[in-house]
């Protein structure tokens, strides 16, 4: 996807993308298994603007000959809560565990980051078109026609990855499949639900999608035609929110939830699961039939994953985490500064860097009816947050307090308009200013002149610090009651539009083209925005994509202005979290997402005589 300008309109993301909707799931035929591939099939679309992408050999790093790759080895890491989501069709990025045995269409190069050349360090959401390489796909190309409104994605698939053969006797799933090879047929069959299945996540929050038009056009070929202006969602989505997975095992086992039992998680990816115990742990296994081989660096050329083995121990509680992490028990960790700080001081052995923002995360402000509806109520609420106070109380004095509608991050630099650039307006500069009674007085001029009492939807981690604001805002007569719901429920009430007048959304900051052009049905639209002037901007967006990421970047800039100016939604100031690992995690630089996806576990190796001489 192209650079991330996205990131840039998670702007709008974050003030448009929610809605769900009803829709028929339609049955493709069922795969067949393809012969060699033959000469691909030329499609039927328009020739105008056209944006190849296809995999280039990778360039490799030097590296001493002490990191020579060893095989082996069981990486262990610590997550919070036990998975209960494995359907990768319906359900958006269900995590690292999953990604590690399904794979996507797409990823992140890990020969673009710490271990090749170094564009990137990985540590984000970095989604930029230059930096994707084929997973599933070996190339990709799109064509659109702007006065015909239609737009063309053609992926070519990659011959010869086959699914994993789960020897576990409890894998009915995986011996239904028996190994075979993953087709063009399952790619179809995969965009095909994303869009049709009324519960899946792609359905809910890109409605544009549900026209889609997805066929296979070859043997190894599959054509995905849309609207142009629907083409930009098209070519972000379907490359990472849903991993390929048997069709025949989701015919048989979709049925009320049974994608969710993990025992029918059939992938091709790196690792294949061995275990799942509730509250303990979840074991995968090294998948022997795996394609890939590692691109660059001292290994460059060897069959990938090195490691024999990944384990996930369920650990809720923070300070076992940290004890496991000292004493060697967890390999890698991401912390939060205070925490890092403390770890370090006590382990000094452990290596750590500092992760990108990745997103503010805000307090969307619903203005589709009193008191919001009116701007300078908006405008109150910012007066009256003492953000320089919350800057410097929780996050020690130190990151980005303006980081709605994005964070600043160099990778995505010609997105972002600080407050001290010269074209940034007074009036928006003074709402990051601390100022109570002109807070009060907007509010008299609004007809609000006593305050008003509203209600914030949150979960239970969220109370601390929404009480914050509660405190704040009581200063100038804002009453605001925390109701407070599980994260399941609150997902629901938002997703069904009952969300009352704040609501917290931590989403991560998306592209434009994650958006609709009209920013209507979308999943994190929590403020009910509706502003022809955004909507334009959207629009225009999600159209300079397709050929000039640049100029994408500029309308978002030029719009940050008027977006801030409006006070659609509360930031919130952020510090950067750190990431810290064990230096016997080899090829490892401290890498997190690649793109969307923590693949990292695939490229490193583990050196198990190095951890046994330091102690542990």
């Amino acid at each position: 996807m192209k650079k991330l300008l996205w990131l840039a309109v998670s702007v709008l993301m974050v003030l448009s993308l929610v809605l769900a909707a009803c829709g028929q799931a339609t049955t493709p035929p069922t795969p067949s298994t393809p012969t060699a591939p033959t000469a691909q099939s030329t499609p039927n679309t328009p020739p105008t603007p056209a944006q190849p992408t296809q995999e280039k050999p990778q360039q490799e790093a030097v590296k001493p000959a002490a990191d020579t790759p060893k095989y082996g080895g069981t990486l262990t890491l610590a997550i919070v809560n036990d998975i209960t989501r494995w359907d990768g069709v319906i359900n958006l990025g269900v995590g690292a565990v999953y990604q590690l045995t399904n794979e996507a269409i797409w990823q992140g190069d890990w020969s673009k980051g710490p271990a090749g050349t170094g564009q990137t360090d990985w540590m984000g959401f970095y989604d930029r078109f230059e930096m994707k390489v084929g997973d599933v796909a070996t190339g990709w190309k799109w064509t659109f026609d702007d006065a015909k409104n239609q737009g063309s994605l053609v992926y070519q698939i990659r011959p010869g990855i086959r699914y994993a053969i789960n020897p576990q006797p409890w894998a009915e799933a995986a011996r239904l499949v028996n190994g075979r090879e993953l087709t063009a047929d399952d790619v179809v069959y995969l965009l095909r639900k994303e869009v049709t299945v009324p519960t899946a996540y792609l359905y809910n929050n890109n409605p544009e999608l549900r026209t889609a038009n997805i066929t296979k056009t070859g043997p190894w070929e599959v054509t995905v035609r849309t609207t142009a202006d629907g083409l930009i969602s098209a070519i972000s989505r379907f490359g990472l929110t849903g991993q390929v997975t048997p069709s025949e095992v989701y015919e048989k086992y979709s049925a009320g939830g049974g994608m969710d039992n993990w025992k029918n998680s059939v992938g091709s990816g790196p690792f294949m699961l061995k275990d799942n115990v509730p509250g303990s742990q979840v074991v995968l296994v090294k998948n022997p039939n795996y394609w890939d081989k590692d691109p660059v660096g001292p290994g460059k050329g060897n069959q990938l994953p090195y490691l024999a083995s990944v384990r996930f121990l369920i650990v809720p509680d923070i300070s076992t985490r940290l004890a496991a992490l000292r004493t060697g028990k967890v390999d890698q960790m991401s912390l939060g500064w205070e925490d890092a700080v403390q770890v370090t001081k006590t382990t000094p052995n452990l290596m750590q860097k500092e992760q990108s923002l990745g997103h503010g995360g805000q307090l969307q402000i619903r203005q589709d009816k009193p008191p919001f509806n009116d701007v300078r109520t908006r405008r109150a609420l910012m007066l009256a947050t003492d953000f320089q106070a919350i800057h410097n109380s929780l996050n020690g004095g130190v990151g980005q307090i303006q980081t709605w509608p994005f964070v600043y991050l160099p990778t995505y630099a010609d997105l972002y308009i600080s407050l001290d650039d010269p074209k940034m307006p007074a009036s928006v500069k003074e709402l990051y200013v601390y100022n109570p009674e002109k807070a009060k007085q907007l509010l008299k001029e609004a007809g609000f002149p006593s305050g008003f009492k509203i209600t914030a939807l949150a979960t239970s981690d969220e109370v601390d610090y929404l009480s914050i604001f509660k405190d704040m805002w009581s200063r100038i007569g804002i009453d605001m009651t925390i109701d407070v719901r599980a994260s399941a429920v609150k997902t629901q009430i938002q997703n069904n539009r009952q969300q009352p007048e704040i609501s917290t959304w931590g989403g991560d900051p998306l592209a434009i083209f994650y958006m609709p052009p009209t920013l209507q049905g979308t999943g994190a639209n929590m403020g009910m925005l509706n502003d022809p002037k955004i909507i334009d901007a959207v629009a225009a967006m999600r159209k300079a994509m397709l050929t000039d990421e640049k100029q994408a970047m500029q309308i978002m800039k030029d719009l940050t202005p008027y977006l801030l100016d409006q006070a659609y939604a509360i930031p919130r100031p952020k510090r950067p979290s750190v990431n810290i690992w064990w230096p016997w995690l080899k090829n490892y630089n401290g890498e997190m997402y690649m793109g969307y996806a923590a693949l990292w576990p695939k490229f490193i190796w583990y050196d198990e005589a190095l951890k046994k001489s330091m102690g542990y």
